[in-house]
């Protein structure tokens, strides 16, 4: 029985999307996980927004129109980390990301913590189509008040490229049981998958040339548009 290889907020995504691709691409990985050209982009902006904030460099002209974010965060009060690795062990505490008994690991794209305010702000930058889902930021937001006893408040918030606008949720040190709760079910099926060795196989839209898994029996080429 393999043992429960770390999780991050978009690994545990792939496995609830599909056991069986999760398995085969992610615990065997028999088959290669391709980037593609959004990931390529993604890449690109996160680097050129760490360049900003960093060493105060100019955004490439693709990227000119967020400088006006740029300055907005900039502003916020708070001792600065940008694309912060970070991590959890078994027991919820933080670790190093590289460490033994690893169970988390996240990237943070931006960070500031203010300790007179007891506040701390995170942005996760995103280049897709804007969703409502929080639950990479709540995460964020379970390793801060974990990491940063002094800090009450963390203001989470989405900054989408595409459309320039900011999306954002405010957590209290009061919610971190209710925030370890909308993960507990995912993961004790993600732990139970690796107990049983059990990976079912899930329908859906990414079945249709979405997922890298070619062989499996409901996988289907993309649909050309005309």
């Amino acid at each position: 029985m393999p043992l429960p290889i770390p999780w991050s907020h978009t690994a545990l995504r792939d496995f609830l999307s599909c056991p069986w691709s999760f398995h085969e691409t992610r615990v065997t990985k028999r088959i290669k996980r391709e980037q593609g050209e959004e990931a390529e982009w993604g890449e690109y902006v996160h680097k050129q927004f760490e360049r900003r904030q960093i060493a105060r460099a100019v955004l490439p002209p693709p990227l000119l129109t967020h400088e006006a974010y740029m300055k907005k965060i900039e502003a916020i009060s708070g001792t600065l980390a940008v694309e912060q690795k970070i991590a959890f062990d078994k027991r919820a505490q933080p670790c190093g990301f590289f460490d033994q008994q690893v169970w988390f690991r996240g990237v943070i794209d931006w960070k500031k913590v203010c300790v007179p305010d007891r506040r701390a702000t995170l942005i996760d930058y995103k280049t897709g189509k804007q969703k409502d889902d929080f639950a990479q930021l709540g995460l964020f937001a379970l390793h801060t008040f974990a990491a940063h006893p002094e800090v009450d408040l963390v203001d989470t918030r989405y900054f989408w490229t595409q459309t320039g606008l900011e999306t954002r949720k405010v957590y209290g040190r009061a919610e971190i049981p209710a925030l370890w709760a909308n993960y507990i079910p995912d993961l004790r099926q993600y732990a139970l998958a690796f107990k049983d060795d059990a990976w079912p196989k899930r329908q859906s839209g990414l079945c249709n040339g979405w997922c890298p898994v070619t062989d499996c029996e409901h996988w289907r080429p993309k649909r050309l548009r005309r």
